[in-house]
């Protein structure tokens, strides 16, 4: 028998050992993690202290409503779920997703295709809600939005258009400078 036939051979048992003990290994370590996929609503099990349900939906491979042993993690349902289907926005997920967070009963949680990302991530609760209007551009109901403004001069910078600066907005007497600082956080020209 040659070298390389030994070597062969001891590559071979060293993998059969190697699967072996991960085999047993599996079989023999305690899984403090249970989960149970619930396909339909008329199956019923009471949430404990032992358990939660948690709905996933979203860009993930098997979206639905699991039941997972107290203390799991958001990890842990992924897994469960199949993790990220192939439209899943990985980036924001990444940047605002706690996978070490531990599920609540009741939770759902959402995760966002790449063609419906929030733009802006954290908390919306924060933002004003008011959005941007580009004078050249907008219609009149979206110029009446603004402070100081309405039908009347609305119209007015509609006639006059197109402004290359926030000067000759109030130039062309479009709005006055008081109508402009204190519209100047929502108005933009492009």
């Amino acid at each position: 028998m040659s070298r390389l036939d030994k070597a062969l051979i001891g590559l071979f048992l060293l993998g059969i050992v190697v699967a072996l003990v991960s085999f047993l290994r599996g079989i023999l370590m305690d899984r403090r993690v249970q989960v149970e996929y619930l396909s339909g609503a008329g199956e019923s099990k009471v949430a404990s202290s032992s358990g939660v349900y948690v709905d996933i939906e979203g860009a993930i491979m098997s979206p639905g409503v699991y039941w997972l042993a107290s203390g799991a993690r958001i990890k842990d349902l992924l897994v469960l779920a199949g993790g990220f289907s192939a439209k899943a926005d990985r980036d924001y997920s990444e940047k605002n997703l706690n996978l070490a967070q531990i599920l609540k009963d009741g939770q759902k949680i959402y995760l966002p295709e790449v063609s419906n990302t929030p733009v802006k991530a954290g908390y919306t609760e924060a933002e004003d809600g008011l959005k941007r209007v580009n004078v050249n551009t907008a219609s009149l109901s979206e110029l009446d939005t603004l402070w100081g403004v309405g039908p009347a001069r609305a119209a007015t910078i509609v006639k006059n258009r197109p402004y290359g600066s926030f000067e000759e907005l109030v130039s062309k007497g479009g709005m006055t400078k008081a109508i402009w600082e204190k519209n100047q956080e929502r108005i933009e020209l492009f």
